[in-house]
């Protein structure tokens, strides 16, 4: 058995090298080189660099604009990742109970994911125009012009942007606890459903029991995106991102390479991707061990 091992993993190391090298060309020497960047002040144009030490680090704990991003990031994280779960969820059960046309049905919510954030932006953006915009227009069409609001501005942006985010990826995560679902045997269904469990029942006790795994797995990723989201909260204004919806992702842009001025600091702009970074290792590890449960065997 040990000969055989051998052989095998003999085997395996020159399919794994090429992986390897591409792995550490683009993942981990970027990784290295921006922890390292994030201890200096430099501006990225020459070779001349400071050395700061955790000064960048401090700078952040101290920056208004570094926590007001942060504030978005955990707003999108939040409320988005509340409504997204809820209407899938919703649209499961409605799914379940529609006999004809389910591929058409997913695919028709799944839609929106492969098109480019940039172009749904773009559609949004004449949705929500206040003047012009199809939904201001729409409400005062059928008499509901009191309902009528500056949707991009200052004090209505946020849940502008918040509803777009949803309304793209709820079908993506749609699709995910479809594919749970649809592993789940039809007798386990058939033997609750001749004990006498009502639908509600059986969504709470098995269904949702059952793709726990599957859930678990669809809450990390939207974790993972949502601190690190950029093209909707960049784009969403119209490439030029007002500071109201500013993420860390957008405020690392700026700091790096966004701006009209040739002011970069790439070293502070590192040094709050390193903080970005842990924070979503902090929300993913927290995540696994609130949702950790026994798996279940079917």
């Amino acid at each position: 058995m040990n000969n055989a091992y051998r052989r095998n993993k003999k085997l395996a190391l020159p399919f794994l090298i090429p992986g390897l090298i591409v792995y550490t060309v683009f993942f981990i020497y970027p990784a290295v080189s921006g922890l390292l960047y994030s201890l200096y002040d430099w501006k990225g144009f020459s070779k001349e660099k400071t050395w700061l030490g955790i000064k960048n680090f401090t700078e952040a704990f101290q920056d208004k604009i570094f926590w007001g991003a942060l504030g978005v990031n955990l707003k999108i994280m939040l409320y988005g990742g509340i409504f997204i779960f809820a209407l899938a969820f919703v649209f499961l059960i409605l799914y379940s109970c529609i006999g004809k046309f389910k591929n058409s049905i997913r695919a028709l919510l799944f839609l929106p994911n492969i098109i480019s954030p940039v172009a749904i932006c773009i559609l949004w953006s004449f949705v929500f125009n206040q003047r012009f915009g199809l939904l201001n227009n729409m409400l005062d069409l059928v008499g509901l012009d009191f309902l009528a609001r500056p949707w991009q501005d200052t004090e209505h942006i946020m849940g502008s942007m918040i509803f777009v985010i949803v309304w793209t990826y709820v079908g993506f995560y749609f699709v995910i606890l479809v594919s749970g679902v649809s592993k789940i045997p039809d007798s386990v269904y058939e033997s609750a459903l001749l004990e006498g469990a009502n639908p509600v029942q059986v969504f709470f006790k098995i269904t949702v029991p059952m793709v726990w795994d599957v859930l678990t797995v669809a809450v990390v990723y939207w974790l993972i995106s949502s601190l690190k989201m950029f093209e909707i909260p960049f784009s969403f204004t119209g490439f030029k991102p007002r500071m109201e919806i500013w993420n860390l992702s957008i405020y690392i842009y700026m700091l790096g390479f966004g701006r009209n001025d040739a002011i970069y600091r790439i070293g502070y702009a590192a040094a709050i991707s390193v903080l970005l970074a842990i924070i979503v290792m902090i929300f993913v590890t927290l995540s696994r061990k609130l949702m950790e449960r026994e798996s279940l065997e079917y």
